[in-house]
């Protein structure tokens, strides 16, 4: 899947070609020349747009900001400013002329991968600049200054080119007074960028990653090799869970769909790792290694098990119940429950590859627990929950007379408070990562009961 790093990455790539083509050949027509520079144009214009992309979605994060330059912060309103300046340069026209042409060359294929990271960073934010994805919820301030900072490296790289631009085409014969006209020194913009980039991109280059991770909001799902589908499934399914709570209706039924994979995720992930979830006995909370997976695929368990107990009006979400069916065909192939050893430190790369995979899943079932918490207390807080009184643990009936008599009569019921706060103690287990655990103590799991079983319905 085509992300947002790749795109820049290939961005910089042809920016590269254009400086090697300047340094090593000649435009041999003036029609050439100026054709160049229309495409150097092309791409200062996507520089422009997308820097007022990257501006958009601050509004959200920095409570109070808007559209006007003087509130935005020094090193915004240096973007700003460089945004302007290359309109009041090249004009403001969209779609710029160098989009109607066919993508020759190096600028025009620049232009256009620049021009596709942003419109696929305006996939995950709305028009108000909030978040609609879980990976655009994530970013933060430093995350758009990080990536600003990216931007004003590649237009540092980008201006360079005017000077040896201007050379050739001279020397292929334009008017020196175009040449002015179209390249008139762009030493001020370049000023700009590198306030950007000094100002944002030394300080915490790690922050520009969760911009660098934005893939497309809707997954295609590959089949055809197991491990491609586990990823594109597990994403899909980040997000929809992500879209519960925008998502009119009952989303209990998705929820326990949600947590049976979450069982056999994290069941199938131990085995891989030398485990054995069906017969392994019960692990410390602060288990390490194997045992880790198995603390949270039990959570995951007992969850299912709270979750079934109540009424349910609506079906759950159809790519998801598509998700679990495929999961119980790819998990047991990847990963048998049954497996006599460990693959975990295996060197061939099959299992490298199932292992990276496999722990990638475990890495999303946290994300996604914590949309299911999300889900689960807007359910909650709405009265949505309704369970029968004979479903209640019998603890609860006995010191509560007015439990006790709905449950002879066989009522529908509010689960009391100790039945949502198990459950959310369960959640936040299971939004507990393990990967700290994961690569430390992997050794033997005794054998014994409390076996850990994936859930089919």
């Amino acid at each position: 899947m085509t992300t947002y790093g790749d795109l820049l990455a290939k961005t910089a790539d042809h920016l590269r070609q254009g400086h090697t083509q300047l340094a090593t050949d000649r435009f041999w027509t003036p029609g050439e020349a100026l054709d160049a520079i229309g495409d150097f144009h092309g791409m200062l214009q996507a520089i422009a747009a997308h820097t007022r992309r990257l501006l958009w979605p601050a509004k959200s994060v920095r409570p109070g900001m808007n559209r006007q330059v003087a509130n935005l912060s020094p090193t915004e309103q240096a973007a700003a400013h460089l945004a302007t300046g290359i309109d009041a340069l090249i004009g403001a026209a969209t779609p710029h002329p160098a989009q109607l042409a066919p993508t020759t060359t190096p600028w025009r294929h620049a232009a256009m991968y620049l021009r596709a990271a942003s419109d696929l960073l305006a996939l995950h934010y709305r028009p108000d600049g909030s978040p609609r994805s879980p990976d655009a919820a994530a970013t933060d301030a430093r995350a758009l200054d990080a990536g600003l900072a990216h931007l004003a490296h590649l237009t540092a790289l980008t201006l360079s080119a005017e000077e040896p631009l201007a050379l050739r085409a001279l020397q292929a014969g334009v008017n020196k007074q175009a040449v002015a006209q179209h390249l008139p020194g762009l030493g001020h913009l370049s000023d700009l960028a590198r306030t950007v980039a000094d100002d944002t991109g030394p300080r915490d280059l790690r922050a520009r990653a969760p911009l660098g991770s934005f893939g497309a909001t809707v997954t295609p799902i590959r089949v055809g090799d197991s491990v491609t589908e586990l990823g594109d499934r597990m994403q899909r399914l980040r997000q929809t869970t992500w879209d519960l709570t925008a998502t009119p209706g009952d989303a209990l039924a998705t929820l326990r769909d949600v947590t049976t994979i979450g069982i056999a995720i994290h069941a199938h992930t131990a085995a891989f790792h030398g485990a054995q979830p069906m017969t392994a006995a019960e692990a410390s909370p602060a288990a390490c290694g194997a045992q880790a997976l198995l603390v949270r695929g039990r959570a995951w368990q007992s969850l299912h098990q709270d979750l079934s107990h109540f009424l349910t009006l609506a079906p759950p979400i159809g790519s998801v119940r598509d998700d679990l069916t495929a999961l119980a065909r790819l998990l047991p192939a990847l990963a048998p429950l049954d497996a006599p050893t460990s693959r975990a430190t295996r060197a061939d790369p099959a299992s490298r590859r199932i292992g990276a995979a496999l722990n990638g899943a475990v890495a999303t079932m946290t994300d996604i627990a914590q949309h299911t918490a999300v889900a689960f207390t807007e359910l909650a807080e709405t009265g949505a929950l309704r369970l029968k009184a004979r479903d209640l643990p019998r603890d609860l009936v006995s010191a509560d007379p007015v439990l006790a008599s709905d449950r002879l009569r066989g009522a529908l019921v509010h689960p009391p408070e100790a039945v949502l706060n198990r459950i959310r103690g369960g959640l936040s287990i299971v939004a507990d990562h393990p990967v700290a655990r994961i690569g430390t103590s992997i050794g033997h799991v005794e054998r014994g009961s409390g076996g850990l079983v994936p859930t089919a319905e």
